[in-house]
């Protein structure tokens, strides 16, 4: 996919996106919380929408068209939580930095690398959460509340088949056990229809 700056397009065929397996969504900066229609708190995203925010947008939209699967890594997954109709906590009190454990729905604890310091709010999403903070209960920050709040660390946003990962697993070792676990999930899950 090409993007062109100056008139904030995609240049990708159908054929393009067909080749792939998947599309990622990598992190970095905060997304513009009018994305998600809500009002920036100090020190979140952006007030207005960054040219990579409508890039990404545009890409999950256009993967969608054409039934590619998402893999959403940090700000890639909370770009594709609010294009599936979800917000962010715009701001959890002291971060996640470095590694911390996680409990998985398959009865799990291992450890995984984070950098960030917003997280899913998945209430309006159609969704399956997968694994989550082990232990941790995070004051999480929105622009009209402040929550006490579990952070969802892997998640299936279904409406935009994205598996979304809040941490980095691309700091891990790739014989790290958060590793094996997330790609036998997506094995499993999207990548058995012998495409």
């Amino acid at each position: 996919a090409v993007y062109d700056k100056s008139l904030n397009l995609i240049s990708a065929t159908e054929d393009d996106l067909k080749k792939c397996d998947a599309v990622i969504l990598w992190g970095g900066s905060d997304i513009s919380p009018l994305l998600y229609g809500k009002t920036p708190i100090p020190g979140s995203g952006p007030a207005h929408p960054t040219d990579r925010d409508l890039f990404g947008w545009e890409l999950i939209k256009r993967a969608n068209d054409y039934g590619i699967p998402l893999i959403g890594v940090c700000r890639g997954a909370q770009l594709a939580c609010a294009l599936s109709g979800g917000t962010l906590y715009q701001h959890i009190q002291g971060g996640h930095h470095g590694d911390h454990e996680i409990e998985t729905y398959d009865g799990k604890t291992m450890q995984t690398s984070s950098c960030h310091h917003q997280a899913l709010n998945l209430e309006k999403v159609n969704h399956g959460l997968l694994a989550w903070d082990k232990d941790r209960v995070t004051t999480a920050f929105t622009d009209t509340e402040v929550r006490k709040v579990i952070i969802p660390e892997v998640v299936l946003l279904n409406d935009t088949n994205t598996f979304a990962i809040q941490g980095h697993p691309e700091w891990m070792h790739r014989n790290d056990q958060f590793i094996k676990w997330c790609v036998n999930q997506l094995t499993t899950r999207f990548f058995v229809t012998g495409k």
